[in-house]
């Protein structure tokens, strides 16, 4: 056990030795009238001492509730009940601690406290506010039972004695991969960092800290300052200890940081004073290796604006072009010349600067496009750039945030897109099979790999205004169509003079007619589900395509739910295959019910569907939708009077921007429903690395029992 947690027991032993010496010293007197009445006070002092000491012991264990065939033992160390399984610590184990607080702040209902080996969360007892006493560094006599906690083992039902305080000890020295992964939860560590953002929320200071491609949220509490500005792209290293956050379900999202104070908040490298001070790099230099730079450093560059998309704005010095991300690019527009400071952030297809802030120099004309083709874009040489070329109209898809020219050049095809906000007039004298010019910034949407390279597979030219589309040549006017309305006019003539050719015109006509009703036919047959009326998998296919475009523009996310229904071949097996197509219709206007109107939901085989949630920009939006869903299908199904109980198990899986796969996210949602079917079904499992590996070990064991009964 630390040094303090002995010292703290110390007084006790202490007045227990001395009235064992009041017992034995100067025999000699116990003969005198006054010894019985010494001897009294003696023991008195021993009792309520022995009671002082043992009292919190049985609160603990009556909190505990135990039964009387099982005494559950006392744990006296942090890493004793973080070591137990949540299971373990809904028993209630009795906990005699002594600790040292770390961090806390007058609105929680417990702190988090170290000691000396270990870290842990303890609860107040009935939740109480904590009050002045309790503060880091003070050391503290804790007795309580343990629980679950929100993500890992905790102290609850605690009561509490100040024993004493000291000085913090020194943090274990961490990088920020551990701090992520959520194993070093409540323990006393320090990292290093760079500070993105520094803001006062909710009478915290929060800030945003990176390392790399990672970032961690940190809070602690504000003192007497009220400007932290100065701390932004500064190098740190904070001390505190680690936490979970957790969305309204109680599921864990990600973990942060608490300091103590701002002063655990150690200044490795000052910021810059003036980040425009830093020296002028080329865009084609910002991503080179520099000799004892790091991931964070910052980087500024110049150059002139060629078009802003969303928080995305494209500048390009002349040689090169550029993607920043940033929060002050509303003012700036075509044309200015700017100086932007912020981290480069390393992508599959794109490099991009991130964070970034911006300072106006001037103005100049706008760059003229390089003229390019569809050869010329995928050597990856355009990314960025303002570029023009030629292609054909083959298709036109509107959209409520945007439309999308499909345009084939050479038998390559590529899609241009214009936000709808910037479409404010329409596109005149468009037709599908003209031959256009587009202008645009050119950005590689997909890449296939090779050995060391990713190479560009996809390309999208993203418009600025609708005048960037020219139209060259209008479609040939001898078109299937109108060559039709040409004969039928000739024929026609015919009629005048010949009766029988009028049957002949009305017979043409009508299989013109069934000939076009036909093809709508099975156009919608292949893309809709026949006893449903829901998307095909072709169909979900094609949308999630949609989707994932969308989400690398708008650098949001996507969501997939993959759900089965519960016993349903008991269902066929009882009720019969009518009742069973009833339930699966019935299930079916549930979903469309259930779910947005931007959702797509398809049936992909017997009683398994799937839902298609794009622009997701938080995944308990998936669990909402989730949840509602196993809602509304526990009501049962009545079908020529017999009545079907029904239930769905869901797995949902869902994405990033910086993740997005398809075969991964429909894997994922597979994985997830047959965790979801495995604890019990009638509910849902969002996927989680963990799964995949519990699923496979799953498998091995299936395949040698099945190898051991062959």
């Amino acid at each position: 056990m630390n040094s303090f947690a002995v010292e703290s027991g110390g007084w006790q032993r202490g007045m227990v030795k001395r009235a064992q010496r009041l017992l034995v010293e100067k025999p000699a007197e116990r003969c005198r009238p006054s010894i019985p009445l010494r001897q009294a006070a003696t023991v008195i002092v021993v009792l309520l001492v022995l009671f002082w000491t043992v009292a919190p012991g049985w609160a603990a264990t009556g909190a505990a509730s135990t039964t009387a065939a099982e005494k559950l033992p006392t744990l006296t160390t942090a890493k004793e009940i973080h070591d137990l399984t949540l299971f373990d610590a809904r028993r209630r184990y009795p906990v005699h601690l002594q600790l040292m607080c770390l961090a806390c702040f007058p609105d929680w209902h417990g702190f988090f406290a170290y000691d000396g080996i270990s870290g842990i969360f303890v609860e107040q007892k009935n939740q109480a506010l904590l009050g002045a006493a309790i503060h880091p560094g003070v050391l503290l006599d804790v007795v309580g039972v343990t629980g679950p906690g929100d993500y890992a083992p905790i102290v609850d039902q605690a009561t509490i004695r100040v024993l004493g305080e000291r000085p913090l000890p020194p943090a274990r020295l961490v990088d920020m991969n551990q701090l992520t992964s959520g194993i070093e939860d409540g323990q006393w560590l320090a990292f290093d960092g760079t500070v993105r953002s520094a803001q006062i929320r909710e009478g915290m200071l929060n800030l945003w800290i990176s390392s790399g491609q990672l970032q961690m949220e940190v809070g602690t509490s504000t003192g007497n300052k009220t400007d932290f500005s100065w701390l932004v792209h500064a190098r740190v290293r904070v001390h505190g200890t680690t936490g979970p956050i957790f969305n309204q379900r109680g599921r864990i999202i990600a973990m942060s940081v608490y300091a103590p104070s701002p002063d655990y908040i150690q200044i490795l490298q000052p910021a810059p004073t003036d980040p425009f001070s830093i020296p002028l790099s080329p865009v084609n230099r910002v991503f080179d290796y520099m000799p004892g730079a790091g991931s964070d450093r910052l980087v500024r560059i110049r150059g002139v604006v060629t078009a802003r998309w969303g928080q995305t704005v494209f500048l390009t010095d002349g040689i090169q072009s550029a993607g920043i991300l940033g929060n002050e690019i509303n003012t700036l527009k075509p044309g200015d010349v700017v100086e932007a400071v912020g981290y480069p952030s390393l992508g599959d297809a794109t490099h991009t600067m991130q964070g970034a802030i911006f300072k106006l120099i001037d103005t100049a004309p706008v760059p003229v496009p390089k003229t390019v083709n569809v050869a010329d874009v995928l050597t990856g040489n355009f990314e960025g750039d303002l570029v023009r070329l030629n292609g054909r109209l083959i298709g036109l898809q509107e959209t409520t945030d945007q439309m999308t020219l499909l345009v084939d050049q050479g038998g390559a095809v590529f899609s241009a897109i214009l936000p709808r906000e910037l479409n404010e007039q329409p596109f005149n004298g468009l037709r599908n099979g003209s031959r256009i010019q587009l202008t645009g910034i050119c950005v590689i949407s997909e890449t296939k790999a090779s050995r060391h390279y990713r190479l560009p597979k996809a390309f999208q030219i993203l418009l600025r205004t609708p005048e960037d589309v020219v139209v060259l040549q209008q479609p040939s006017w001898w078109t299937a169509s109108h060559t039709l309305v040409v004969m039928i006019l000739a024929l026609t003539g015919i009629l005048i003079v010949l009766g029988w050719v009028v049957a002949l015109r009305r017979q043409v006509y009508r299989q013109t007619t069934l000939l076009r009703e036909s093809e709508e036919r099975f156009r919608h047959m292949a893309l809709h589900d026949g006893l449903t009326g829901l998307a095909t998998r072709l169909l979900l296919q094609d949308r999630m395509d949609v989707a994932m475009e969308s989400a690398r523009r708008h650098q949001t996310g996507l969501a997939l739910l993959m759900m089965d229904l519960d016993k349903f071949k008991e269902i066929n097996d009882t009720f019969g295959h009518q009742a069973g197509d009833e339930v699966l219709r019935v299930t079916a206007d549930r979903l469309l019910e259930a779910v947005r109107k931007s959702d797509t939901v398809a049936r992909i085989g017997g009683d398994e569907f799937v839902v298609l949630l794009p622009d997701v920009l938080e995944a308990q939006i998936a669990e909402r939708i989730a949840a509602n869903i196993v809602e509304k299908m526990t009501a049962p199904v009545e079908y020529s009077g017999v009545v079907a109980q029904v239930s769905v198990s869901i797995g949902i899986c869902a994405v990033s921007v910086d993740n997005l796969d398809s075969d991964a996210l429909m894997q994922g949602a597979d994985t997830a429903l047959y965790e979801a079917k495995a604890g019990g079904r009638n509910c849902y499992r969002v996927y989680s690395p963990d799964m995949k590996h519990a699923r496979a070990a799953d498998r091995k064991l299936q395949d040698a029992e099945a190898a051991a009964t062959r």
